[in-house]
């Protein structure tokens, strides 16, 4: 057995041993459903944290928390996971209505803004929430949906984390003037949402101008640079390309697979921002789109981050 195999069956058996502690799953939303994820052992009369998951582009909810590892990490920290469904586009694809540059087309009139606000609202209504703690996590498309709704918002959330996403175009569509943390994850190999999307000839702003505008809207003081000193990613993905340029896999699956022990990720901190707020680059070194962050303790990293650990 290789050790990408064996490190595989590890983690396969570590996910089933956990499954005893599976959230409970409840339906909350109306006439568009989403799931509500409840821990366990939930307790009425304790304050719990919220994550809203946002998948991306022509994904769903299930693949992204599957992604993501939100509901493996539940039962370690103990917090409720709503996770909403885009709708679909002409083509087939589930989006989010996030910004000009990302993702609808025909659905442009969907307001996702406010159904994503009216479901935190009623899973607030419903449960006990820690209304300080209500945290966006969202992927390239769900990315964007999440700026979007801190931009939309004054103190509903407490966080964005944000893995490929970005946000309006223009600086000035994000009207919110409560400061937030701010958490932006970005692989510099991204492809579909370039780490610098200037350079690349997109409208919306590549990863150091993101966090720079919210350093700016949380009144930021404080700057610091730490090269190669977090380790996000433990298996890596480097498809080969066909004769047409499109990235392809051919022959044995593990060829393409490499594991990563040594830090690779470069982190950029804004820190003594307004209400204690603060904003993060975690720019990941030789990464994809899509990086894969099993094993690595990522949902409990980022938590950290947000000073909900």
């Amino acid at each position: 057995m290789t050790l990408v195999s064996r490190t595989v069956a590890f983690f396969s058996l570590f996910f089933a041993l956990t499954l005893p502690l599976q959230a409970k799953d409840v339906r909350v939303g109306g006439d568009r459903p989403a799931v509500l994820k409840l821990p366990h052992f939930y307790n009425a009369k304790k304050s719990y944290s919220l994550i809203v998951l946002l998948h991306g582009r022509g994904n769903n909810a299930t693949l992204t928390d599957l992604y993501l590892g939100l509901s493996r990490s539940q039962p370690f920290h103990d917090y409720l996971l709503l996770l909403p469904e885009g709708t679909v586009r002409d083509d087939g694809q589930q989006v989010w209505n996030a910004t000009e540059s990302c993702c609808a087309t025909n659905n442009k009139d969907v307001d996702d803004s406010q159904y994503l606000q009216d479901l935190v609202a009623e899973v607030k209504s419903k449960y006990n929430v820690d209304p300080k703690r209500v945290y966006l996590y969202g992927h390239s498309n769900g990315g964007f949906m999440s700026y979007r709704l801190a931009c939309d918002t004054n103190g509903v959330f407490a966080g964005v984390v944000s893995v490929a996403g970005s946000e309006f175009a223009n600086a000035a569509d994000c009207k919110t003037t409560t400061p937030i943390k701010i958490l932006q994850i970005h692989g510099t190999d991204d492809s579909i949402v370039p780490f610098d999307a200037e350079a690349s000839g997109k409208t919306y702003p590549g990863a150091f101008k993101v966090v720079e505008r919210w350093a700016e809207r949380n009144h930021c003081q404080s700057y610091s640079e730490h090269p190669r000193s977090l380790n996000l990613v433990l298996i890596k993905l480097e498809p080969g390309l066909d004769e047409n340029g499109k990235p392809t896999i051919i022959g044995d699956f593990t060829d393409y697979i490499s594991l990563g022990f040594r830090p690779e990720t470069d982190q950029y901190i804004y820190d003594d921002c307004a209400n204690g707020s603060k904003v993060g680059l975690w720019k990941i070194n030789g990464s994809n789109h899509g990086p894969v962050f099993l094993g690595e303790n990522f949902v409990g990293k980022t938590l950290k981050f947000m000073g909900d650990k």
